[in-house]
């Protein structure tokens, strides 16, 4: 069953039942008045009547001997509702009730309470008042009736008109109850429909979201359920594109290198060279090998650091760096490069041989970019501490910034293939800034050389 039809049922179950159970209690509840009423006006004939019988035995003290039909003449005379007069006994005197009444129910001698009972008979409904009547010698019981057939039939014109109102209000209520089942159900459908959207493949879909109840906010939770999974499934199309692209660079970066070398290799198994070509081809040989040995350690370091879980340690940055110092000269040197280093005191958290490696790489691909100089220095700047590498080189145009941490992105593909790069030196860079949980910005405009800052956050700060 739907929800739709749940809720509609619900809606007709609740309603119906409510209604009538209200309309029942009230009915109730003012036929009980009227009836109280009504026993209220037959005690208070009753009461009337018995005083007039009273007067009977005062002032005839054989009243209650006289024959019947002279009892009778005074009784429609006197009495103002039916009567009937019993002895002691219970033996009748005289009667003129519609309904002959259970002689157990009137009061006793010794009991000061008034009986009373409701009897219908004949389409006709009476209250009969009993009690015992006592005047000096005589002693009789007395019975009144009191007629309430007015009462009865006014609750049953009452019930009657109430079952007629109430087909009719549940007959009005059926559309209004449908219309407001369809409001409910309407938001649900709209986030069944936007998740069928989503089951589809269109991640998209989003819900308009009006009101601050309970389907407002499921509706909301669901907008960002389905944000969540947009930009989950468009992070792994990027990866997706990312791999392609990354085993087609790497395709590309192998064919060139192992082109030549097969190339070389073949020349020189076929053909008798000179110790002079022969000389030139091996050098080309090693040239390409010594590139792809570096393709090989680069992405060794890429694939290790995706699967170790490294350690942090704190590390004095002054007494890093003048380690450092001898893997950053022969690097200066091999290309006639100058380096400056001005660092302040103060700590980081790192891994030694990581940041090594972040940091060769970064001179490296300095000097590869003609500078003359490069100044590292290290400045701790409100509990963060912060290395700037800035040379003077060729820089990298503005509109490739962006692009220069991917594996395999060369800014000059020619030089980088001369220099035995593979563009993968950025990437292994940005991945030890993310491992040390610091943070890296690069500026350049392209002319004036570049300027790395890589800050490492205040938590891993320790300053002297």
């Amino acid at each position: 069953m739907k929800l739709f039809h749940k809720i509609f049922l619900c809606f007709i179950v609740i309603f119906g039942s409510t209604f009538y159970v209200v309309g029942y209690l009230l009915i109730n509840f003012s036929y009980e008045n009227a009836i109280e009423q009504g026993k209220q006006y037959a005690f208070q004939e009753f009461q009337y009547n018995k005083y007039i019988l009273q007067s009977f035995l005062y002032l005839d003290s054989d009243f209650t001997e006289k024959e019947n039909m002279e009892l009778a003449a005074d009784a429609k005379q006197n009495f103002t509702v039916p009567v009937a007069i019993y002895k002691p006994d219970k033996e009748c005197i005289y009667s003129n009730l519609d309904t002959e009444p259970e002689l157990s129910d009137t009061g006793d001698a010794d009991d000061d309470s008034i009986a009373y009972r409701v009897v219908s008979s004949g389409g006709k409904s009476v209250i009969l008042v009993s009690d015992y009547v006592a005047q000096d010698d005589s002693e009789v019981y007395l019975v009144t009736q009191t007629d309430i057939s007015d009462l009865v039939s006014t609750q049953d014109s009452m019930v009657s008109y109430f079952q007629k109102i109430y087909l009719i209000i549940i007959c009005c209520a059926f559309p209004v109850i449908f219309i407001l089942s369809c409001l409910l159900v309407r938001p649900i459908k709209r986030i069944s429909k936007a998740a069928g959207l989503i089951a589809g493949g269109d991640y998209k879909g989003r819900i308009k979201v009006s009101g601050h109840d309970e389907v407002s906010e499921l509706a909301e939770n669901f907008n960002r359920m389905a944000e969540a999974v947009d930009e989950k499934i468009t992070e792994l199309s990027d990866i997706a594109h990312q791999k392609e692209d990354f085993a087609a660079n790497f395709a590309h970066e192998l064919k060139t290198p192992l082109t030549s070398v097969i190339g070389y290799a073949d020349m020189m198994y076929h053909k008798d060279l000179s110790r002079k070509e022969v000389k030139s081809a091996a050098g080309y040989i090693l040239s390409e090998g010594m590139r792809l040995e570096a393709l090989a350690l680069k992405l060794m370091d890429l694939f290790v650091m995706d699967k170790h879980d490294f350690v942090m340690e704190e590390m004095d940055v002054c007494e890093l760096f003048e380690d450092l110092k001898q893997g950053i000269e022969p690097v200066c040197e091999k290309y006639g490069t100058k380096y400056h280093i001005d660092m302040d005191k103060g700590s980081i958290k790192a891994d030694y041989d990581l940041f090594k490696t972040m940091i060769l790489n970064l001179v490296d691909n300095a000097v590869k970019a003609d500078s003359r100089d490069i100044w590292i220095m290290g400045e701790s700047v409100e509990g963060e501490y912060i290395i700037t590498i800035m040379d003077n080189g060729k820089g990298i145009p503005p509109d490739e910034l962006g692009r220069i941490t991917e594996a395999f992105y060369m800014v000059d593909k020619s030089r980088a293939r001369k220099q035995h790069g593979a563009g993968l030196g950025m990437a292994l860079v940005s991945k030890i800034v993310e491992i040390c949980g610091a943070s890296m910005n690069i500026e350049s405009d392209g002319h004036t050389g570049t300027n790395v800052r890589i800050v490492f956050l205040r938590e891993g700060i320790n300053d002297d």
